[in-house]
């Protein structure tokens, strides 16, 4: 599910970004934006409460820091390329994110795939 919500972002940028002139595909990359962050952070949330049960409220806290940390840097790097390459420059920026991400998420799986065997 985390690689589909990686996939997802990625899509929903870039139908924004073909879209630029369009309500009805910005409206549907809103709505594809908003389900892969929602689903990403479920599937975190779910990870964190794995760890320690005596410590689920205090990592909890650290991680929706965390996340939004992550949120505001992504509305900063989005405006500065909204400022330099306008809405086409947000757009690839905002599908290279989640494809970096993507990838980060494969080296980790297949990693973890090689120590547990």
């Amino acid at each position: 599910m985390t690689g589909a919500a990686f996939g997802l972002a990625a899509l929903a940028f870039a139908a924004a970004g073909f879209g630029q002139h369009s309500v009805l595909l910005i409206g549907l990359a809103a709505v594809l934006l908003d389900m892969a962050v929602q689903t990403s952070l479920i599937l975190g949330q779910h990870t964190v409460y794995q760890l320690d049960p005596l410590a689920r409220a205090r990592l909890n806290s650290a991680f929706i820091a965390i996340f939004f940390i992550g949120g505001a840097l992504g509305s900063q790097l989005g405006s500065i390329a909204y400022r330099s390459g306008g809405w086409s420059a947000v757009s690839l920026l905002g599908a290279a994110l989640p494809v970096l991400g993507l990838l980060y998420w494969l080296t980790e799986l297949r990693s973890g795939a090689r120590r547990s065997a």
